[in-house]
């Protein structure tokens, strides 16, 4: 519980920062074609910073994603099984029932 407060408290740290930085450099005495400049050298910086750390992780997340998987088709194979026994007991039960009555 602390790990996502602190996660969702560097998220909005973070984007006030960006804001921050954003309207200070809209705001800045310089040329509209000098801002722009910067702003778009900035953008690019930041994407391809980003891009780096997703392509970094990609192999991670996918190995945590296929874990995840795994567990889910085991779980969902041991209640197929469940499900299919008791169905079955409950049929055999259902036979043993009419066939004594008849």
């Amino acid at each position: 519980m602390c790990n996502r407060n602190a996660e969702t408290g560097l998220a909005a740290f973070l984007l006030g920062a960006v804001t921050g930085i954003a309207l200070g450099v809209l705001f800045a005495p310089a040329k509209g074609e000098t801002t722009r400049r910067k702003l778009k050298r900035w953008a690019n910086d930041t994407y391809e910073e980003q891009k780096d750390l997703v392509l970094e992780h990609t192999d991670e997340l996918k190995g945590k994603i296929k874990e995840q998987a795994e567990v889910a088709r085991e779980k969902i194979a041991e209640g197929k099984e469940k499900f299919v026994k008791e169905f079955n007991k409950r049929k055999d039960e259902l036979v043993a029932k009419f066939k004594k009555e008849d």
